[in-house]
């Protein structure tokens, strides 16, 4: 996917409307809006945060929206945290695809742009780390842990809590984790969102824009404007509809081909989440299906019976 800045939406709206007047500050605030609509997983940033755990707590990174996943860092120690907490160069290198990388020093937390898929993948992910579920009981929220936490987990589970200032609750005391989640694309230089370059995402922000100033204007009492509203808003709609279905939809014979595979299995599949979804779009392994397997194996039984 590749993105935009706000200045292209502004300088298209520009040039469909000539002479109109229009507040800047206005304009990006409706843009943002428009976003918030239009938005669906394919067009948020995937990274990956590492944030230690202490008192049973810690906070969520800024601009959070949805946690993919959130792994415990196994080697973590409190005696080394330096040591624990820094990633060894080649596993830098094997997640972010360079080829050469320092270790990142210790700090309480850390926030790295890599794709989840990547980090899922890489083999520091599966040597280190483990699966923290989500906890679905009532008594894990209330829990106080001060000497020795009363709440018998089992496997690591967390929680998040709070109302205005959320934090992550978990079942362990201390400790590392890794954050997979997703968060708007900014812009770094302005801290503006970016836009998708795709011709409805485009479309549908430049009509939520005339929707919202013909709004403005019937609001104010000028003729004409509320069939501009209604004609906009319809447009808006539209295209707004058309960018999230195309977002959603398989791209390549790759991803269908995933889709394919991924939905036919005569055994289920359960523990798809603990194995980190790495063989998701990957065909089922049947023995009855491959006939030099079944061959082979009908020739070992026949010499094990002789």
């Amino acid at each position: 996917m590749e993105y935009t800045t706000v200045d292209r939406i502004l300088s298209k709206f520009h040039r469909d409307l000539r002479g109109t007047d229009i507040n800047e500050s206005d304009a990006i605030e409706w843009i943002g809006e428009a976003l918030e609509f239009l938005k669906v997983p394919q067009i948020q940033e995937q990274a990956v945060a590492f944030i230690e755990v202490q008192n049973n707590e810690a906070y969520l990174p800024a601009g959070l929206h949805l946690v993919l996943q959130i792994a415990r860092n196994n080697d973590w120690t409190p005696d080394e945290e330096e040591e624990s907490l820094a990633i060894p160069a080649e596993d830098v290198a094997e997640i972010t695809q360079v080829e050469e990388c320092n270790p990142i020093p210790y700090k309480p937390y850390f926030d790295m742009q890599w794709q989840y898929f990547n980090w899922t993948t890489s083999g520091y992910y599966k040597r280190s780390y483990t699966p923290v579920r989500l906890a679905n009981n009532t008594l894990f929220n209330s829990i106080v842990c001060k000497e020795k936490c009363a709440y018998e987990a089992g496997p690591d589970e967390y929680t998040i809590v709070g109302v205005v200032n959320k934090k992550l609750r978990f079942s362990f005391e201390e400790g590392q984790v890794a954050l997979a989640y997703l968060k708007n694309v900014i812009d770094e230089e302005t801290g503006y969102p970016l836009i998708p370059d795709n011709v409805s995402y485009m479309n549908a922000i430049t009509y939520y824009i005339k929707w919202k100033i013909a709004q403005r204007m019937e609001w104010s009492g000028r003729e004409g404007y509320g069939r501009l509203a209604q004609d906009s808003e319809r447009l808006w709609l539209k295209y707004a509809k058309q960018g999230k279905n195309y977002m959603k939809m398989p791209k390549t014979l790759d991803d269908y081909q995933d889709l394919l595979e991924e939905s036919h299995h005569l055994i289920p599949k359960h523990k798809r989440y603990y194995n980190y979804f790495g063989n998701l779009g990957r065909a089922e392994d049947r023995n009855f299906n491959d006939p030099d397997r079944r061959n082979n194996n009908i020739g070992f039984n026949l010499n094990i019976n002789m």
